[in-house]
């Protein structure tokens, strides 16, 4: 009797001198933390602020530097299962070309698709090749949404565009 008196005497100072019971883990009044304010509109809905990731000033604005194609030689509108695929050829100085694109831009038109075709130019001098190794070919996938009520699809370069109508 006496040992179990020793031994409870023993493990009872230890715990006392390790932490509180008040701010355990183990009491149920600290499993769910302390309450904070939350903001309320007028028909009492919770107004959450969301945390972004974004930076403090913003994204930087993306200007695309590439400049138009020379020259649109071929441009054609193919049916595709989920949409339409708009396929553009362009005739260039040299060869070398590299990043070719077709760009949506802003149409005036409502039934009216515009693309600018733009290509970044050789950083080196480039041999200028036969005519098929001056060529390049850029495409663009559209879906049925974006090209619903479309009429008109253009793609425009430096020298002038061409269009295809539906």
């Amino acid at each position: 009797m006496r040992r179990q008196v020793i031994i409870s005497g023993l493990v009872l100072s230890l715990m006392a001198g390790c932490a509180t019971v008040k701010e355990s883990r183990f009491n149920p009044l600290n499993w769910f933390g302390k309450s904070e304010s939350v903001a309320v509109d007028q028909n009492g809905q919770n107004v959450t602020v969301l945390k972004t990731l974004a930076p403090r000033k913003g994204y930087p604005v993306f200007v695309d530097t590439r400049p138009l194609a020379p020259q649109i030689i071929e441009m054609q509108m193919v049916k595709s299962a989920s949409g339409a695929i708009v396929t553009a050829t362009a005739a260039l100085p040299s060869s070398g070309y590299y990043d070719a694109e077709l760009v949506a831009v802003p149409s005036e038109s409502a039934d009216t698709l515009v693309f600018d075709f733009r290509l970044r130019a050789p950083s080196q001098s480039a041999p200028a090749g036969t005519a098929a190794q001056r060529q390049i070919t850029a495409a663009k996938s559209l879906s049925n949404a974006d090209i619903a009520g479309i009429r008109t699809v253009i793609v425009r370069g430096a020298d002038g565009a061409r269009q295809v109508r539906r």
